[in-house]
């Protein structure tokens, strides 16, 4: 058994080194490109270091100010390990790629962390609080509406529904706005609970995006992207927890986060009244 959990914690920490572009893949490869012009696509953005000047992940808005990512992107560096957990550790929350220039944001604002899990790369509980809050220094959710967050509890009393993962992986960047898989399963859980397996495709840049579910005609987040175990180049037949992909589930966060976010406030419509304002993916289409 001591041997079995080293053999995770390792995987674990290869994991979140940096690494080529691997992505466990199951079956077919369903991930697209798509514009990030309607919800709940143009809530997601990129997660940036402003004192390293590199990607460390992704993020979505979930609030008017506040955006939900990974721990470990929040405080990652460029040599691979973490900064020690402060407020004073800043990124930059970039939204709205580009549509005529691949890989750039045509909005951005400074973020800034005030609340985190107890994250730990060397434990099975540590592992389950890779997840981290932010706050906005411009508020873009009031231009462009945010996602709610599941309630406390309810996926481990209700599980888990048909999936939507949306985030930036860096080996797609260049393929022009965001990266899109639709249809993703959880299918195994812990040995910690809030750690679920999913079939989404994961790869670096992809930490700290969301995973989100149509609940009560609005998309909901229920998780967020955190590493790849033990990953490889070619897709697998099939799902296989040796190989899972991660997400840390709203249930280590909902209630931790609720008293900064009013989880309730409907999605707001942008100021110029353009883009879809209900729940749709109408146009999303491969481009690759």
């Amino acid at each position: 058994m001591e041997d079995r959990l080293a053999h995770r914690l390792v995987a674990l920490a290869l994991a979140l080194m940096p690494a080529l572009a691997l992505a466990n893949v199951f079956g077919v490869d369903k991930r697209e490109q798509a514009p990030a012009d309607s919800d709940p696509l143009r809530w997601v953005g990129e997660l940036y270091s402003e004192t390293d000047q590199f990607q460390t992940g992704s993020a979505v808005l979930v609030g008017e100010c506040h955006i939900l990512s990974a721990y470990h992107s929040t405080f990652y560096r460029r040599d691979g390990n973490l900064n020690k957990p402060s407020s004073y550790v800043v990124s930059r929350f970039m939204l709205d790629p580009d549509p005529d220039k691949p890989g750039s944001f045509r909005r951005s604002t400074l973020a800034r962390p005030v609340l985190w899990g107890e994250f730990s790369r060397w434990s099975l509980r540590g592992q389950s609080e890779d997840w981290a809050l932010l706050q906005l220094d411009d508020c873009l959710g009031r231009e462009v509406g945010y996602a709610q967050v599941a309630s406390a509890g309810e996926k481990a009393r209700n599980g888990y529904g048909e999936l939507l993962f949306a985030g930036y992986p860096q080996s797609r960047r260049t393929l022009g706005g965001v990266t899109l898989e639709r249809g993703c399963h959880a299918w195994d859980y812990g040995p910690v609970f809030p750690i679920v397996g999913v079939d989404c495709a994961f790869e670096r840049g992809a930490s700290g995006g969301p995973l989100m579910e149509l609940i009560e005609g609005r998309w909901t987040v229920v998780g967020v992207a955190s590493y790849r175990s033990n990953p490889v180049e070619e897709p697998l037949p099939a799902y296989m927890s040796k190989h899972r992909n991660v997400m840390v589930s709203s249930d280590s966060f909902s209630a931790r986060i609720g008293q900064s976010l009013k989880l309730a406030a409907p999605s707001r419509v942008p100021a110029d009244g353009q883009g879809d304002a209900t729940p749709s993916l109408a146009g999303v289409h491969h481009r690759d």
